[in-house]
């Protein structure tokens, strides 16, 4: 079961897929953080997470309307006759929930 940083990079596969994950947090941290915090890696490696498959995401259309966005992931199965889709979409868990 994936349930931290560190088994999901164990059970990632693909070596460019790996480094892409653990850069691209690493710098989604420091963006975010605007480079106040250091997270060192054996930090990073045991932060809990979640893994899903289909999130409801508030985003902006084109018109600056705010609209409701279902983002999905559907690993081996193809998308809407096409090739599969998987993207990756950050979400910030508010307190509490």
């Amino acid at each position: 079961m994936i349930n931290d940083f560190n088994a999901l990079l164990d059970n990632t596969e693909d070596a460019m897929h790996h480094v892409a994950i653990y850069s691209g947090t690493r710098e989604f941290i420091k963006h975010k953080s605007r480079n106040q915090m250091h997270i060192l890696d054996e930090q990073l490696h045991t932060m809990k997470l979640c893994i899903y498959h289909g999130i409801m995401v508030q985003v902006e259309n084109l018109d600056g309307e705010c609209i409701i966005q279902m983002c999905r992931c559907t690993e081996s199965q193809s998308w809407c006759e096409g090739d599969r889709q998987n993207d990756w979409v950050w979400v910030k868990q508010r307190p509490g929930r």
